[in-house]
């Protein structure tokens, strides 16, 4: 599933699928946020509308912008395209095990 960060309510609806139930997510017409929750692996990444990004995972922080988002089908990767950038945030395993619980 691919979108341009114009098709903004589109990448609104799969972020927010993507990361239900997994901590905190904000999905408003400006920006999309998730975060983990204690006492989960600290992890999260925050979007704006107008293409810019931060993510953390354990041992990194990224701030960039970007202009295309590519889900993957199971909900379980993002990828952030932008001009000569390209990052893929993974939902850590720790964290897709609460979906099957």
């Amino acid at each position: 599933m691919k979108f341009d960060v114009n098709q903004w309510d589109e990448i609104r609806t799969h972020f927010g699928k993507m990361f239900d139930g997994l901590g905190t997510t904000e999905t408003s017409e400006e920006i999309l946020s998730y975060s983990s929750i204690e006492p989960h692996v600290p992890t999260g990444i925050k979007l704006s509308r107008d293409g810019k990004m931060a993510a953390n995972m354990p041992l990194h922080d990224l701030d960039s912008t970007f202009q295309r988002v590519e889900f993957d089908e199971l909900l379980e990767e993002l990828t952030l395209i932008g001009e000569g950038f390209n990052y893929t945030y993974r939902i850590p395993s720790e964290l897709l095990s609460l979906r099957q619980s």
